[in-house]
């Protein structure tokens, strides 16, 4: 009795351990939030775009690529892959090319060249600063800090009537919510890839043939 006893002891010992280690190794197997201050990042992200005058909504998505306060560049796909439109920016200049209509638009980097694309007048770099979870920059903008988690979670601009608010944060997902008068965006971010690397034509856009092109003054 003494030696079926202490098998069954040992047996369970044994499990003990073995569920540990596989707990162990679950917990090394996920993705985890990245930490600290970013610097490069690429994101895949899904937008719900509402032109709220014309009462008509776009599902896109739109891939993120950016060093942070200096390049980026955007990918906004529909359904099946179509593609909408291209952008590349710095802080001084912008290109971007708009599909369905045959445009290459080049530039200054400005809230004209934004209202444009999706008609809201905003400076294009302040979506690369809602990606890397920093105030919206500009005049007539105040925000705010999470108490719990002291991250930048809502920016606002009274006089233009124009919101965005971090919410919805998990292991490095997030919600983003753009209201403006006619104008409304829920933007949602997966987990951030930064261990990258991008190559200088990453940030290049060129006139495609046979499509027109137009500067930005």
């Amino acid at each position: 009795m003494k030696n079926l006893w202490r098998q069954l002891k040992s047996l369970m010992q044994g499990l003990c351990l073995l569920l540990l280690a596989l707990g162990f190794a679950a917990c090394a197997s996920q993705p985890s939030a990245p930490t600290g201050p970013i610097q490069v990042a690429q994101w895949e992200t899904k937008a719900l775009i509402r032109d709220l005058k014309a009462n008509k909504s776009q599902s896109v998505d739109i891939d993120v690529m950016a060093v942070k306060n200096q390049r980026v560049r955007l990918d906004v796909t529909a359904l099946m892959g179509f593609q909408v439109a291209s952008l590349v920016m710095s802080p001084k200049e912008i290109a971007y090319i708009i599909y369905p209509e045959k445009r290459f638009y080049f530039g200054k980097s400005s809230e004209q060249a934004m209202n444009k694309i999706i008609g809201l007048p905003i400076h294009p770099m302040n979506l690369t600063y809602i990606a890397f979870d920093e105030p919206i920059r500009g005049t007539g903008w105040t925000c705010e800090l999470g108490v719990t988690d002291g991250l930048i979670s809502k920016c606002e601009n009274q006089k233009r009537a124009i919101r965005v608010e971090w919410k919805d944060r998990t292991e490095g997902k997030k919600k983003v919510v753009i209201t403006a008068p006619q104008f409304e965006m829920q933007w949602l971010f997966k987990s951030p890839q930064t261990e990258v690397q991008f190559k200088p034509e990453t940030f290049t856009l060129k006139q495609p043939e046979g499509f027109k092109a137009i500067q930005i003054n």
